[in-house]
Parts: C-alpha cells; structure tokens; sequence
C-alpha cells in the first residue's frame, strides 16, 4: 500500500498494532511535498478478518480506476461504470459495508497518466551518477537544443572522458528515461 500523511510513524504504529496486521515493512519513504508530509509504500502481511469496501467490489467484478484513498476513515475511489444499472448495484453492495456517499457522476472519462511516484524513484534511482552528470551537464549548456550550444567532444572534455565514452553514456542514460516515458506517452495518446 502507499501511504500519505502528516504523522507518518505514528500512522504506522496504528497499522502495526491491528489485530489482523501480522508485519509491516517499509518499502520506501520520501517527503511528499513542501509540507510536512511524508509518503512510503508498506508491504503488508496479515489475515483479514473481514473484506473492506473495495474488495468487495472486485470480488463482484468492479475494478477502481485511479487510486484509491483512504480520508477520515472512509475509503475513497473512482469506478469506471457502463450504465445506471451498475451504478445502482454498486451502491447496493457497498451499502452492504456501511454507509455510501457519491461524490460525482460523469459523462466524461479522462485517463490520467502519470507514473507513480515508486516507478519515478526507480527511474531516478537507476541512472548511474556518471550518466546523470553527463545528462545534466548536456542540459544545462544546450546539448539538446536546436541548433546545439556544445559538441560531444566539449562535454566529453569538461567531464574529463573520451569522446566515445561521452557517446555511450549519453545514448545509455537517454535510452533509459525514453524508454520510461514513451509507455506513458503512447497510453495519453491513445485517451
């Protein structure tokens, strides 16, 4: 699970300490933002002693899109829904756990892509230091621009490697972040 709050150790104790929880183990944790919230993703191990809302729902075939939230103790999703009919028995199982609020019915569907911040961080992480440093260096003094602003062999020269070097680090540094984005850029294209 992923998880985003202000108390993040304490919210973890919480979960820590549920009588179906058996471990819990910290995948990652970073600063969400320029507050003072701290995200992670958990791995949890534990036997349920009963399905929340949402597993409900995709036992009975319902999927969410997007991801799914949990805000004062209320689980929160969006559904992609064919018809009236399905809203309506929706609402009928998830009454079944308690109450149901609807926030919003639309017409419009629009897929949201965006890697999740685990898939950025493993792009991130993967990169290794020479490579950025070259990537960044190129950027900075206009490599990509049109027309370029420095030649291979000039960045080649600061970062004190050949010019081969230079070549295979660059093209294996942009392989890596192409091949990344363009899954992404193709999913938006086809929304």
């Amino acid at each position: 699970m992923t998880l985003e709050t202000d108390d993040f150790d304490e919210t973890i104790e919480i979960i820590e300490d549920h009588s179906d929880i058996e471990a819990v183990e910290l995948i990652e944790r970073f600063s969400a933002d320029e507050s003072s919230r701290t995200a992670g993703t958990l791995f949890l191990r534990g036997t349920l002693s009963q399905f929340s809302p949402l597993q409900t729902l995709m036992y009975e075939g319902y999927l969410p899109i997007g991801s799914t939230k949990l805000e004062d103790g209320c689980e929160c999703f969006d559904l992609l829904l064919n018809n009236q009919k399905d809203l309506s028995d929706v609402t009928d199982v998830l009454s079944e756990s308690g109450p149901v609020h609807l926030e919003r019915v639309s017409q419009d569907f629009k897929r949201e892509i965006t890697p999740s911040t685990t898939e950025w961080h493993e792009l991130l992480s993967s990169i290794p230091d020479r490579q950025r440093e070259l990537l960044t260096l190129a950027l900075e003094h206009g490599y990509f621009e049109i027309p370029r602003q420095v030649t291979l062999e000039e960045l080649a020269e600061q970062m004190d490697i050949t010019k081969t070097t230079a070549s295979n680090h660059l093209r294996k540094a942009e392989q890596q972040v192409m091949a990344f984005l363009i899954e992404y850029i193709n999913l938006a294209a086809e929304s």
